[in-house]
């Protein structure tokens, strides 16, 4: 977590006040941030009013803004899924926000990559197919 300088942002949307002893970033708060979107404010740079995708989710602890590690992104933001026709912009009390902060947007992308499966049946080169065929070929 890193301080941010509120002077350079405006709020969007207010979250919750972090009210717990512990700190947001230690291990322990898991548990407390776990799908726990109301702690996150959401704040733009006072430059850009119109571009929601300019927004950065921080956590108000102590007085000060801090921005979310991608550890607490996850553990926040966990239940939300990248199903098919997914925008990553929402509309909350007639307010324009990112669903997920785009980091954790671009970290669900590439692990949801890993796993896609193609429909198209892997191509063997003919070497692999030959020789196969020459072992296999009293039990095929």
């Amino acid at each position: 977590m890193k301080a941010v300088n509120s002077d350079l942002y405006h709020v969007v949307l207010k979250g919750e006040v972090w009210g717990h002893t512990i700190a947001p970033c230690a291990k322990g708060a898991v548990c407390l941030l776990a799908n726990n979107e109301s702690v996150v404010t959401w704040l733009s740079p006072k430059d850009s009013h119109a571009d929601c995708t300019s927004h950065i989710p921080v956590i108000l602890f102590k007085n000060k803004y801090w921005t979310l590690s991608l550890r607490m992104s996850k553990c926040i933001y966990r239940h939300i899924r990248l199903r098919k026709g997914f925008h990553n912009i929402q509309n909350v009390h007639g307010v324009e926000t990112l669903r997920i902060p785009q980091l954790l947007l671009n970290e669900k992308k590439r692990t949801q990559a890993r796993f896609e499966v193609s429909s198209e049946p892997a191509a063997l080169c003919v070497a692999c197919w030959q020789r196969f065929h020459t072992l296999y070929s009293e039990w095929l």
